[in-house]
């Protein structure tokens, strides 16, 4: 069923921002329970692995969430491992959880996070770009008996629906990278405002978690092709300008997403207003981690000697990566984990 959205001034504490993003008489398409905030006139792609997103929200509703998943990407299983394995959530260990928490999570998914993340907090929103996707989350949400999630779909502009200081934590889990994708400038001017925006949502001493591959990580180093240029080998820690020309010679106007590397990001962070930043090591790399280890020297040392720390994908970079300096592990590390703060 769709309808429109209008503000009610009991909403209007949350669905608000600077630029009164809801006012009394702003109006947006409510499809299938999820208000729907976009800017662009395109939509992502609906295919993920080769099954149409929209096929698969209809599945979920007719027999299921979890079966709609067996079902349609029975034949993806690296796929499904990703959306259902709950080790994947191992980070929600690192946060500030509680009771009465406060959540934004940005770019759920499928909800793999989420469906984990709800039932230790308060209450959780959840903003995701693609509808589909959104309509997915919402379903399986619900089928799940957790109902203290919200899902919202928008955040193509890099700009937030939400009421300052709304948030205890924001939760944004390997999508830094990709949040350029449909924004109309350059990636970095949507991370850079992206960061403006989380830190406008969080309440002051909130938290923001971000995640995120690394720039100068060794697989690239190592020569493996890079997603985010498309699978060109090296990629992203070639120099900026060696990418973008063999962008134009292979006919791409842009890359598909942008990295950084541990002192980029760092510098990011704290010209967005995130004063006290944590990092971490997720090893043995971002997707599918181990263990967190804080990205100090003296850290890095005692983890290293458990010998059941796996330092990198493969027998190449584990030992690679054992070999380095405990220093320069954060330089290095497959993704960058970091906890930041609005003091």
């Amino acid at each position: 069923m769709n309808t429109t959205y209008q503000c009610p001034q009991t909403q209007a504490a949350l669905f608000l921002r600077g630029d009164a993003l809801c006012g009394s008489s702003t109006q947006y398409p409510v499809r299938a329970g999820v208000p729907v905030f976009l800017h662009r006139h395109g939509a992502p792609d609906d295919v993920l692995a080769g099954v149409k997103l929209t096929d698969l929200v209809a599945r979920a509703q007719e027999i299921g969430w979890q079966a709609a998943l067996e079902t349609l990407f029975k034949h993806e299983r690296g796929l499904l491992g990703y959306v259902t394995d709950p080790s994947r959530s191992r980070f929600l260990e690192l946060l500030p959880l509680h009771p009465q928490s406060r959540v934004l999570e940005i770019g759920p998914g499928l909800g793999q996070i989420t469906r984990q993340l709800a039932p230790r907090v308060g209450s959780v929103d959840a903003i995701e770009i693609s509808e589909p996707q959104a309509q997915f989350v919402r379903i399986s949400c619900e089928q799940s008996g957790l109902h203290n999630v919200s899902v919202a779909c928008g955040g193509d502009d890099c700009r937030l629906p939400y009421a300052d200081g709304r948030f205890d934590l924001v939760v944004l889990n390997l999508v830094f990278e990709w949040c350029g994708g449909s924004f109309a400038g350059t990636h970095e001017e949507a991370q850079r405002l992206l960061l403006r925006e989380m830190h406008r949502v969080l309440a002051p001493g909130g938290r923001l978690y971000l995640s995120t591959k690394n720039r100068y990580g060794l697989r690239l180093l190592l020569g493996r092709n890079d997603e985010h240029l498309y699978d060109m080998r090296f990629g992203s820690c070639l120099p900026r300008a060696v990418g973008e020309a063999w962008l134009r010679r292979h006919g791409h106007p842009r890359a598909r997403g942008q990295l950084y590397s541990y002192r980029e990001l760092d510098t990011l962070l704290a010209e967005a207003g995130f004063g006290t930043r944590q990092a971490f090591w997720a090893a043995p790399e971002m997707r599918n981690p181990d263990r967190f280890v804080p990205v100090d020297a003296a850290s890095i040392r005692a983890a290293r000697r458990d010998p059941a720390l796996r330092q990198g994908l493969g027998r190449i970079e584990q030992r690679v990566m054992s070999c380095l300096p405990a220093s320069w592990v954060k330089h290095v590390s497959h993704g960058l984990a970091v906890l930041a703060t609005r003091d």
